[in-house]
């Protein structure tokens, strides 16, 4: 760790806290990803899917989904979608512009399969990614 590190750390997520059951409800599929990347993880529990942020938000990032234990990137999504490149670019901005809004969310960490992963139960930045996805 250098002097110019930016680790942040954040407090372990409590087995009380709603969002940690969210977490085992996807711990499957959430372990599926984490053996196909090897960037960081950062998930938003909701009600409905998850989602997860993978990589570094929000500057370099990407943007999955977690729904009925199936887990679909967001350019994946966008592709089947038929959508082109400069409107995939113009929702990666939202969804940049969504997770910069909520920057002071409170997040947690959790291990997954031996690894770290970050959780953020905001119920903001689920509802911000949920309609730039329904938006495609």
């Amino acid at each position: 760790m250098g002097f110019f590190s930016k680790k942040v750390s954040y407090p372990e997520l409590d087995p009380s806290n709603p969002a940690a059951e969210q977490i085992q409800e996807v711990e499957e599929p959430l372990k599926d990803l984490m053996a196909q990347v090897s960037d960081p993880l950062e998930v938003v529990p909701s009600d409905g899917p998850a989602y997860v942020f993978i990589g570094k938000p929000p500057k370099k990032f990407g943007v999955a989904t977690i729904e009925e234990g199936q887990v679909q990137s967001f350019v994946a999504a966008a592709k089947e979608k038929g959508l082109d490149v400069l409107t995939i670019q113009k929702l990666n901005e939202k969804f940049r512009d969504a997770y910069t809004q909520n920057m002071d969310a409170q997040r947690y960490t959790t291990n997954v399969a031996g690894k770290e992963v970050v959780v953020t139960p905001c119920v903001q930045l689920a509802e911000d990614v949920r309609e730039i996805m329904d938006s495609m």
